[in-house]
């Protein structure tokens, strides 16, 4: 067993070598917002891991609106600036940063629910009526006080499995468990679930992927200590049942009450107390893992270094664990509940694409500048010198563009330049592309990248880059001259 995951996860925690920084804005005494700037560089990193299989790889990186420009908006309610106009990918599961908003959406949903469960509801029941009834459904008012449960569901699991399997087994083998007459009459009857909603979990260990659910479950029926007990052991029978039933071995002894744990809504909020019962629901998978118990985020901090866990990669891992969830839904609601607890129905694309009415219009960011901060991993403290700029009136933001700029003309002098002057034949065979402004392809920065890195020498210059570099560093040239 790796007795120092938790040590390397807390040395990737601030994401090592893509964070460091020789810019003159790094000591500038502007208010930053150290949780985003992780967040982001986080972002980029699942970008790198994943490609281009995966929207991450545009978040906040990409115009909805190719005809406008990216744009900057202050939320005076939350005082933070953020993006506009930029595409957003919504993934919970991948994205650090739309997963920070989606999580505390579903949060601020499930604190609510919980809150008026408790504290009382009324619920319109339809009554039950005479089969030969003809008409619309007939509702009666029904006041309820309730109580809340924590039901743990996971299953046996082991380092050769894959992800994918287990998760489609774990999935069937839920629907079983909540399906059939036999099955309302033990919920409903004996537990008193009027309402239940599932979350979706995995962490890696020593045996593998470890796909578990936690069940929010709303009773109208208090347990004492017997019946509590006694329906412990029923359910966890019925589980044991429903993973056979899908080919995963029948639980035996113990083992059936690991799998399938009932708990108090009070003592699993003592359990989980750095969470909550609704935090536990939501952001299990951002939380950082134990040695024993890896998160998926920690596996995507992990990936920077990349250095074998259990004999993995962790970018391996990540992406096994982003396709084997990719589409998967972190929390699911019982049907009826969001329309008894007056919820609107949003999905995680809408909750990412919520305009907030409050926001102000700080300023425009031309295409050319917005590459520069992109590529330079400067979006997040962007967003604070913008933010730092609305409040003081100073120009911190500008001063940002300018210095990554004319990083971008030394880049070119030193390393560019030499190569396409020892290439000058090649050079002049093609013909350059009119255009009245620069604007650089991912595909160049890659290949700029590359020389800076691996020290692409002139015989492995791409010809077919040579048109778009010559026409950026005379625009860069002219820029320079006219200063």
């Amino acid at each position: 067993m790796d007795l120092d995951i938790s040590q390397k996860i807390s040395e990737n925690s601030g994401l090592g070598t893509i964070t460091k920084s020789h810019s003159p804005f790094a000591q500038m005494p502007c208010p930053v917002d150290v949780s985003r700037v992780k967040d982001f560089l986080l972002q980029d990193l699942a970008s790198k891991v994943l490609q281009k299989k995966f929207r991450v790889q545009f978040c906040l990186k990409r115009k909805i609106d190719k005809n406008n420009l990216v744009n900057v908006c202050f939320n005076e309610s939350t005082s933070k600036a953020h993006y506009g106009n930029v595409i957003r990918c919504g993934s919970v599961w991948v994205c650090p940063v739309c997963a920070k908003k989606i999580t505390e959406h579903r949060r601020t949903e499930l604190k609510n629910i919980n809150t008026m469960w408790k504290n009382g509801i009324t619920l319109y029941v339809p009554e039950k009526m005479d089969e030969n009834f003809i008409g619309p459904p007939i509702h009666h008012a029904k006041d309820v006080k309730g109580f809340t449960y924590l039901l743990t569901l996971t299953s046996p699991h082991y380092a050769y499995q894959n992800l994918s399997l287990l998760r489609e087994r774990m999935t069937k083998a839920k629907d079983l468990f909540f399906g059939g007459k036999k099955n309302s009459s033990l919920f409903q009857k004996q537990l008193g679930k009027i309402f239940h909603v599932t979350n979706l979990e995995v962490t890696y260990g020593q045996n593998g992927w470890h796909p578990h659910n936690h069940i929010l479950i709303f009773s109208d029926k208090y347990l004492s200590i017997q019946e509590f007990t006694r329906i412990k052991i029923l359910l966890a029978d019925h589980w044991s049942n429903c993973l056979s039933k899908v080919g995963i071995r029948k639980l035996v002894g113990d083992e059936k009450y690991i799998a399938c744990d009932l708990q108090d809504g009070t003592y699993a909020e003592q359990y989980v107390s750095k969470w909550g019962i609704e935090s536990e629901m939501t952001k299990g998978h951002l939380k950082q893992g134990r040695e024993s118990s890896i998160t998926p985020f920690d596996l995507l901090r992990l990936s920077e270094n990349d250095d074998l866990i259990f004999d993995k990669k962790p970018s391996d891992l990540f992406r096994e664990f982003a396709n084997a969830f990719k589409g998967a839904r972190q929390l699911s609601f019982s049907r009826g509940l969001k329309r008894a607890f007056a919820i609107n129905e949003k999905d995680d694309d809408e909750i990412m694409s919520e305009t907030l009415d409050e926001a102000i219009f700080l300023r425009d960011i031309d295409d050319y500048a917005f590459k520069l901060i992109c590529k330079n991993k400067k979006r997040a403290e962007f967003l604070d010198l913008v933010t730092e700029d609305y409040l003081t009136g100073s120009n911190l933001a500008d001063e940002l563009i300018s210095y990554l700029s004319d990083l971008d003309l030394k880049t070119f002098n030193t390393e560019i330049l030499p190569d396409m002057q020892s290439n000058s034949a090649v050079l002049s065979r093609v013909s350059l592309p009119e255009k009245s402004t620069p604007w650089i392809s991912s595909k160049e920065f890659d290949w700029i990248q590359n020389i800076k890195n691996e020290q692409v020498t002139k015989i492995d210059i791409d010809e077919s880059m040579l048109p778009l570099i010559a026409e950026h560093l005379a625009w860069l040239e002219s820029q320079r001259d006219s200063t």
